[in-house]
């Protein structure tokens, strides 16, 4: 099937005479001064759908700024007839490519997401502002302890203080820290963002000695150390945008469930602050096998269910600190020569023990 139409090359303003075939790769376009070509049908778009009376002007995906334009409509209609979306339908084939592009784009889009979750938090952990830190601490702090009593900070408790003051001893290249006593239903201890490490009246209840506490202490020293909190903060809200790009929604972490999956730190962060807390209890003439004996009695309650004693929400701790038996043989004493120096005094360790009244 043949017609005459007027062809623009997208070069100079001047129309050209060309003559029109339907082939089987498309539409043939020659004439006297233009180079023959064929314009596929696939990569046909219509400038306006077709109307009867009207001539049928188009544009080619290949050629930008070329445009044809048929009069002849018995042409024209059998050209719609085979591209149906010159009449303004939808160009599948155009949408197919297009649907594959952006599928594949969101996929790298994805894909890169989730290795900067993987490896970029802990760097970017060390490079937040102070400023950052601290309102990142306050605010996870507020959720977390809810209407929960606050009993004792070390800045502004003598007892916090000594037991601060006890494991930094002979380790200069300790980060600075904050410890508050909470009295919660809950037994756990947590390092937060900015350097502050929650501890609980239960844990401090459920510990037979000072140098259990000052194990716990010095592994949640580890975490602040490292700047887990903060690095789990930043992968918590980068795995929250992962899943409103793959659902188109999501829910915002929030609520103690969201706080405990941000508190949960992977099992390497575990090992790194059981390694530091081993390393700050040998330095500072503590035993370490105070945090092993803590270590081994939640292990052995572990899956026993709630006992309505001090470990009856022994799981709290269980959850977002979990014990195994690695962590635990990883745990050694002091090494020969080195004579343990009591963590606290008894009377002070009584009055920690009464710290929530």
């Amino acid at each position: 099937m043949r017609t005459d139409a007027r062809f623009f090359d997208g070069e100079i303003a001047r129309d050209h005479a060309v003559s029109l075939e339907l082939v089987p790769d498309g539409l043939a376009i020659g004439g006297p001064e233009v180079t023959p070509r064929v314009w596929s049908l696939a990569g046909l778009a219509a400038v306006a759908p077709m109307r009867a009376g009207y001539p049928l002007r188009l544009s080619h995906e290949a050629f930008p700024g070329a445009r044809l334009v048929i009069t002849q409509e018995s042409f024209a209609r059998e050209l719609v007839r085979l591209v149906p979306h010159l009449a303004g339908g939808p160009n599948l084939k155009r949408a197919g490519r297009l649907a594959a592009i952006i599928g594949a784009s969101a996929l790298a889009a994805i894909a890169v997401l989730y290795l900067t979750l993987s490896y970029a938090p802990q760097s970017l952990a060390f490079i937040l502002p102070d400023s950052w830190r601290k309102n990142l601490g306050d605010q996870v702090e507020a959720s977390f302890a809810g209407d929960g009593k606050l009993c004792a900070t070390s800045s502004s408790n003598a007892l916090l203080r000594t037991l601060s003051a006890r494991l930094m001893e002979d380790n200069p290249d300790a980060p600075p820290f904050e410890l508050k006593v909470y009295d919660l239903s809950m037994l756990n201890a947590f390092a937060l963002p900015g350097g502050r490490i929650v501890m609980t009246r239960k844990l401090i209840d459920a510990a037979r000695s000072a140098d259990e506490v000052a194990g716990v202490l010095a592994h949640e020293i580890g975490h602040v150390q490292h700047r887990h909190a903060e690095a789990q903060l930043i992968r918590a809200m980068g795995i929250e945008l992962l899943l409103q790009i793959v659902s188109g929604g999501g829910d915002s972490i929030s609520g103690f469930a969201g706080l405990l999956a941000i508190l949960r730190f992977s099992r390497d962060a575990e090992r790194e602050a059981d390694s530091y807390a081993q390393d700050m209890l040998v330095k500072a003439a503590i035993d370490p096998t105070g945090l092993k004996r803590f270590f081994e009695e939640l292990k052995k309650l572990e899956g026993k269910g709630d006992s309505g004693g001090l470990f009856g929400t022994m799981t709290d701790i269980m959850s977002t600190h979990p014990v195994t038996d690695e962590r635990i043989d990883a745990i050694k004493p002091l090494p020969q020569g080195v004579t343990a120096r009591p963590t606290l005094n008894d009377t002070d360790w009584a009055g920690l023990r009464k710290i929530c009244g």
